[in-house]
């Protein structure tokens, strides 16, 4: 049995048995010297040249196939596995070249290492940049609340009695005075029930005078007369009839001529009565009854008087204090009729002239948790939002008894009165009220926007100066006003923290190493 013998990748020899492949046997010999693998095919392809395979070639083709050898025969060649006891080790031809790539990888992993320190610095740089310094200041206590200006008082001018607008002379924007005429109405015939009331209250007043004044002596001494004249008469009648009762009795008249006597005695009777009660009551006086009377019809015309001057003087609409007209609600010519004057806004009324507002004041909406701070008295800072740069001082003026609750929230309607004149102040503007409080000396303070809360934990993003990156720190703050919050624990003076979130950083996994440590 003859056997051909391959050298493989590592340079020992197999020996492989012809028989076993089937194949005509051809001998072969490898060298430790040379690695020269040769192999002859006689038969078919005589007079071919031999086939000599290189080592070269030989080595390639095991290192595509694996570990194997390659036969040749005169018709085909075929790869045979090798023996699992095989391990080929290829033999190294360039020592020198480990060494060589060795020392180039630890020039670049040192170079490398040096640039990937030079980036992670920069990154951390660019990290610091991001963030400001903790420092002590001076922070004042402060409470800031929404606003709107509204006047001190306010009302609806309208007439006493519905009527024309005759004449108009006040507009909206006019500074008027208390009882300065703003309207005129239409009055009518009103002055003639004046004048003739005037006339009543004279008639009467006359009257009086002549009953207080009493009669004069020549009036007396004329009544005095009628009574001598009326007792006269009443003797004569008196004689007439007596002479005349006695003819009769002797029958010497008809009965008839007595009666007419005794007639005219009674007459003459009645006369003097009359005569002397006239005399009576000229000497007396006039009674105190009638004067009461008299002076009764007088302050009936009078207040008749009165009654008619006042429906005159009501045509005249006038200011009930000094103030600006704010709103004008009709024309001349228009008709409009007495209505409720008080109000609490500007919006129109048909039946109103006009709409005067007196002063100003800010009328603040306080939370009921705040309403503690607050005291009459107390100094504000007053910021329209239209002019956020101009700042008016004021002062509490009063806190009302009751709260107001606007969509569910509770609050105290505190009034805020301007210390000083703010002509840009208008009604009905919106301005934000800083109430003042007790001044903190050199607190430490952060920019609220520093701060951070997830899942209930309150805290900053700190710059770690020893880890080269954020992590987060559990603070506990206390007053925060305009901006900045001061910190009670957790910070120093001189740490750095981010007032954002920096690119990168995720919140969550920063609270969670915290409290891992």
């Amino acid at each position: 049995m003859t056997r051909l013998t391959s050298t493989p990748q590592g340079g020992s020899q197999v020996p492989l048995d012809t028989h076993e492949l089937g194949q005509p046997s051809q001998s072969s010999s490898s060298s430790a010297a040379g690695p020269a693998h040769q192999a002859t095919q006689p038969g078919a392809n005589d007079g071919a040249s031999p086939r000599r395979p290189t080592p070269e070639t030989h080595d390639t083709s095991s290192r595509e196939r694996g570990t194997g050898e390659r036969e040749e025969g005169s018709h085909h060649s075929q790869w045979v596995p090798a023996p699992p006891s095989a391990s080929p080790i290829r033999k190294n031809r360039h020592p020198w070249g480990w060494g060589l790539g060795i020392l180039i990888l630890l020039g670049l992993g040192g170079g490398g290492y040096a640039i990937y320190r030079q980036i992670q610095q920069q990154a951390a740089a660019g990290l610091l940049d991001l963030t400001i310094t903790v420092r002590e200041q001076d922070l004042s206590q402060r409470l800031r609340v929404s606003g709107q200006v509204q006047p001190i008082r306010q009302v609806n001018v309208s007439p006493r009695e519905a009527g024309i607008i005759a004449e108009l002379f006040a507009d909206q924007g006019d500074q008027v005075q208390a009882g300065q005429l703003l309207a005129r109405m239409d009055y009518g015939n009103l002055t003639a029930g004046v004048v003739q009331a005037q006339a009543q209250v004279a008639e009467a007043q006359a009257r009086l005078a002549l009953q207080m004044a009493g009669e004069q002596p020549e009036v007396i001494a004329a009544a005095q007369s009628r009574v001598e004249s009326a007792q006269a008469q009443l003797n004569q009648a008196q004689l007439e009839v007596q002479r005349y009762t006695d003819l009769a009795n002797q029958g010497a008249i008809p009965r008839n001529d007595l009666d007419q006597f005794q007639t005219t005695l009674q007459q003459r009777q009645a006369s003097l009565q009359e005569a002397q009660q006239d005399l009576a009551r000229l000497q007396r006086g006039t009674r105190v009854e009638a004067i009461e009377q008299t002076q009764a019809q007088i302050q009936q015309a009078q207040a008749q008087l009165q009654q008619q001057q006042s429906r005159l003087a009501d045509t005249e609409v006038r200011a009930p204090f000094a103030g600006i007209v704010t709103q004008r609600f009709a024309v001349e010519g228009a008709f409009v009729a007495p209505t409720t004057t008080a109000s609490d806004s500007t919006a129109a009324s048909s039946s109103s002239i006009l709409a005067l507002a007196e002063g100003i004041e800010i009328r603040s909406e306080v939370p009921e948790a705040q309403i503690s701070q607050i005291f009459e008295g107390q100094p504000v800072e007053i910021r329209a939002s239209a002019y956020p740069d101009r700042v008016v001082r004021g002062q509490v003026n009063r806190i009302p008894p009751s709260t107001v609750v606007v969509r569910e929230v509770t609050t105290f309607r505190v009034i805020v009165s301007p210390l000083a004149a703010a002509d840009f102040l208008r009604i009905g503007m919106n301005v934000s009220v800083d109430f003042l409080g007790e001044s903190l000396p050199a607190v430490l303070t952060i920019p609220s926007v520093a701060l951070v809360t997830q899942d209930g934990q309150q805290g900053v993003i700190q710059w770690d100066p020893s880890l080269q990156q954020p992590i987060f720190q559990r603070v506990t703050t206390g007053v925060t006003q305009q901006g900045s919050t001061q910190v009670l624990t957790g910070l120093a003076t001189g740490d750095r923290i981010f007032t954002s979130i920096p690119p990168g950083v995720n919140l969550e996994q920063l609270i969670n190493q915290s409290g891992e440590e």
